[in-house]
């Protein structure tokens, strides 16, 4: 985890566990190995601050912000446990199809497909040729 990363709401960031981790690593270990036993995570583990980062210097809508989640370190490391274990099984369940949010695939392979219907379009089918256009920027809105 990011030791450099902004605290959440509880103040604790990653750089607090990391020099402290001799004396809590036993109360860490035995909070997460709760979890995974079935122990339901206590509200103040899973509450999260939101901060709005503005996208340029320009603000004139709440587009133009970025919401940033400041979680606990519980949450964080509970979560990415999570995700190391699901990793593993992730590629056997979602389909060779599918290509955003899918690592070590790209988006991008789906615009250059979408490029090559569009110059197909005109070919005479039966039943006539359509395309839709979603506009799916949000979803793919990040901070550079």
């Amino acid at each position: 985890m990011n030791a450099d990363s902004v605290a959440g709401p509880d103040g604790y960031t990653v750089k607090f566990f990391q020099h402290l981790w001799q004396f809590i690593y036993e109360d860490v270990y035995a909070t997460v190995l709760d979890f995974f036993n079935g122990t339901p995570i206590p509200k103040f583990f899973t509450s999260t601050s939101i901060a709005l980062i503005p996208k340029s210097n320009m603000v004139n809508s709440w587009n133009d912000f970025r919401p940033i989640s400041l979680c606990t370190i519980f949450y964080k490391l509970i979560s990415k446990i999570l995700v190391n274990r699901l990793s593993v099984l992730l590629p056997k369940l979602i389909s060779p199809n599918q290509m955003g949010f899918v690592k070590g695939r790209a988006i991008v392979d789906n615009i250059l497909l979408a490029q090559e219907f569009c110059q197909d379009l005109d070919i005479k089918t039966r039943g006539g040729n359509m395309i839709l256009k979603l506009d799916i920027a949000k979803a793919y809105d990040n901070i550079n």
